[in-house]
């Protein structure tokens, strides 16, 4: 079983975004600050569609999973900083969860396994029986921190590049095709996609 993204819930938002507001406007040579709201937008859905692609988180956040079962494996949105919690519901008490202690578990490479020593509950039949909750993204490495500065490069510059592309193309309109996305962009993010 893999965990899919629609059982996984961000519930904690990134601080900020993988390039900011002056980075977008430096790469789109604008110098006022009429379209501040409008790049800031677009900043977000180049972030959306490249985080989806590569199925990673760029910015630190914090997922829950909610799956019927106890799981090891892959966790989606990867690099994966920490497990923060694993709880489970008990069949003893299905209404209130209970934490699994952190020696039954370990995460290797993005891969959550279970040690030898782990002991297994019995736990409630339902779909949310097992809550694993986590942080993923690039994880900063200055004091104080500075959210986005471990984005790989050419992240940056694909999420740039749609910037640019939605920036000048705002007005175009496509009849009765998709717009496809530039190839150069698909190239810089093809070491970073995570292939399951």
């Amino acid at each position: 079983m893999h965990v899919l993204t629609d059982q996984i819930t961000q519930i904690v938002a990134p601080l900020d975004y993988p390039v900011t507001l002056q980075e977008a406007k430096d790469h789109l040579r604008v110098d006022i600050s009429d379209d501040d709201t409008l790049i800031t937008s677009m900043i977000s859905a180049a972030t959306d569609f490249c985080e989806a692609y590569t199925q990673r988180a760029f910015v630190p956040r914090t997922y829950r999973a909610d799956l019927p079962s106890f799981y090891f494996g892959p966790l989606p949105m990867r690099p994966i900083i920490s497990i923060s919690s694993y709880k489970y519901y008990d069949t003893s008490s299905p209404e209130a969860l209970t934490t699994w202690a952190a020696s039954n578990y370990q995460l290797v490479n993005d891969i959550l396994h279970y040690t030898e020593a782990a002991s297994f509950p019995s736990w409630a039949y339902r779909a949310d029986a097992i809550q694993i909750t986590y942080s993923a993204g690039y994880a900063p490495t200055s004091s104080p921190e500075v959210p986005a500065e471990s984005v790989p490069t050419a992240v940056k510059a694909a999420i740039l590049m749609i910037v640019g592309d939605l920036y000048e193309n705002r007005e175009a309109k496509i009849t009765g095709v998709m717009q496809t996305t530039n190839p150069t962009v698909m190239l810089l993010l093809s070491s970073y996609r995570v292939l399951t």
